[in-house]
């Protein structure tokens, strides 16, 4: 009781309006986050459902192994150039995609490890919400005539909206079981081969859902030649912004 007297004691109006601020900030986010993963939810099982009767179909089985390969891929190119963009251009101050996208990314190099205090929530509501539009594009499709792409839309959506968590357990010195089993089977993202993208100037290895695709960019330089042409921002990797940014929240 003494130390709560002499805490309320010595903060004035202002620092609560701080406190209540950030913690009706943090409430606002936790609610967006629940409502993307509520919605991607019940979207997919709904996608599911229109899904399921097509299994009769000839061929449908090996169609939708061939759809789930190719998802398996394309998530983790798709996991890359949008951290790439987002790493490389844009501002924290952008609408919508700023403080949710961006402002995430850039302070995961400032403080690398923060991304595993999260739960399941706060590391996956986001990319929920940025995989809605591929379940909706599953669901205007007829998987009757459009069985593969329904199935591919799918399975990108789902691969790409665990991104986030695949991309904790790398940073995890003690994952779970299941998360370390995955890592050695190279269904998700491998930590050694994600140290490459924090061990220097944050432009390598950006695909992040399983990492399979960083060696094809890494030889093409797609990103680079782009980078040549329009220069991005500067982006400070995690050892030399440490002394110049707060330790993040995020």
């Amino acid at each position: 009781m003494l130390a709560a007297y002499l805490l309320m004691k010595d903060l004035n109006i202002n620092h609560l309006s701080i406190i209540f601020s950030a913690m009706n900030s943090i409430a606002s986010n936790l609610k967006f986050q629940w409502i993307g993963l509520t919605s991607w939810t019940i979207t997919t099982i709904w996608l599911l459902g229109t899904i399921i009767p097509e299994l009769v179909q000839p061929g449908a089985i090996w169609t939708i192994i061939a759809s789930a390969v190719i998802a398996f891929f394309f998530s983790d190119l798709l996991s890359g150039t949008i951290h790439w963009a987002f790493d490389r251009y844009g501002t924290e101050d952008l609408p919508i995609l700023g403080p949710r996208f961006i402002k995430p990314f850039r302070d995961h190099h400032t403080d690398p490890q923060s991304i595993c205090g999260h739960n399941f929530i706060e590391t996956n509501g986001d990319t929920c919400i940025a995989g809605m539009p591929l379940i909706i594009a599953g669901l205007i499709l007829d998987p009757s005539y459009q069985l593969f792409w329904v199935t591919f839309f799918f399975f990108t959506s789902s691969f790409g909206i665990l991104t986030n968590q695949f991309h904790s357990w790398a940073h995890e010195e003690n994952p779970p079981k299941i998360a370390k089993l995955l890592q050695k089977t190279g269904l998700i993202l491998d930590p050694d081969h994600h140290k490459k993208h924090h061990s220097g100037k944050c432009d390598t290895n950006y695909c992040i859902t399983n990492g399979h695709m960083n060696p094809l960019m890494e030889r093409s330089r797609i990103f680079q030649r782009f980078e040549a042409i329009f220069p991005p921002i500067e982006c400070k990797d995690s050892r030399s912004s440490s002394t110049k940014k707060p330790k993040s929240t995020q």
